[in-house]
């Protein structure tokens, strides 16, 4: 593939993902992009509605607080 091929190829991929909008049938979907586009769509709904604007998140296993100045590398390892 010469590299006019391989930026036609791109340009092309990114047309077809950057005009996709959510639709429920991705879900079931063969093609990769509307498989992605479902897959998305579920991961950034489940943080949505999982968060809140005070900074606690609610899972299976109870309650988490994410302080706004975040975390240093080593407490991260603890």
């Amino acid at each position: 593939m010469t590299d006019q091929q391989a930026s036609e190829a791109l340009q092309n991929n990114y047309r077809k993902v950057a005009d996709q909008r959510y639709e429920v049938s991705d879900y079931t979907s063969s093609d990769e992009s509307s498989k992605g586009t479902a897959v998305t769509h579920e991961q950034f709904s489940d943080v949505y509605t999982s968060g809140t604007s005070d900074g606690q998140f609610q899972l299976e296993n109870g309650v988490v607080h994410s302080p706004a100045e975040g975390y240093e590398e080593n407490e991260a390892e603890a």
